[in-house]
């Protein structure tokens, strides 16, 4: 790693470590004027490979909130799950380099974000509710008849609650999908599952869900 680079990661690195949440108004105010923030990844990429380490605050600001919502429906500590992504966007400064250009960039950060939330939640011991799988013989439009009675509201709130029920691979792969719209082909990418072990997994996790859901309603 070169001094410039080592240097950009430090700044990075002590970004993260004061507050996750910073709010870069000024900044924000130079990008409307200059009209840096419609310039694409790979622009800052280029740049941030040439030395101007300072060019990764746009790819924080531009994915942060996304990264953020995955981890955190699963890590129901705020302050835990900030400190998993500061590790996410920490490894992903320091993997630019071998970030190869005719790649998807969001689909290469989501990888890095599915790999380090997994590594840090293990090593972190991190516990979930064990579900039975006696719901397979429950037939799926008598679990749909109950989730059409309460609101979309309700509907996410027990949603929150389940995804932390389950074990963290599920749910990412369950929040990629719904909540970051990644395709099918985009999460086996991400996961390393084939796209069809991938559409198994969600068929099995949507049902899961929904009667998870269904028991939480008839509580």
């Amino acid at each position: 790693m070169t001094q410039a680079f080592l240097k950009g990661y430090n700044k990075i690195k002590n970004i993260f470590l004061k507050r996750f949440y910073i709010t870069f108004v000024t900044y924000q105010i130079f990008l409307r004027h200059t009209g840096m923030a419609e310039f694409d990844d790979i622009y800052f990429i280029r740049r941030i490979k040439d030395g101007h380490t300072d060019a990764f605050v746009h790819i924080v600001r531009r994915y942060e909130r996304m990264v953020f919502t995955i981890v955190n429906k699963i890590v129901s500590r705020r302050v835990e799950a900030e400190d998993i992504v500061q590790e996410i966007f920490i490894k992903v400064f320091q993997s630019l380099k071998q970030f190869r250009e005719e790649s998807n960039f969001a689909t290469w950060l989501y990888r890095i974000a599915y790999n380090t939330t997994i590594s840090e939640l293990r090593k972190r011991k991190h516990e979930f509710t064990a579900i039975d799988d006696n719901f397979s013989n429950i037939p799926d439009d008598e679990i749909s008849e109950t989730l059409d009675e309460i609101t979309t509201e309700d509907k996410l709130q027990l949603l929150d609650t389940v995804l932390k029920k389950l074990p963290p691979d599920d749910a990412l792969l369950i929040s990629m999908f719904y909540i970051n719209d990644q395709s099918v082909k985009n999460i086996s990418i991400i996961t390393g599952n084939s796209e069809a072990n991938v559409k198994v997994k969600l068929y099995r996790i949507r049902k899961i869900i929904n009667f998870e859901i269904n028991k939480l309603i008839q509580s």
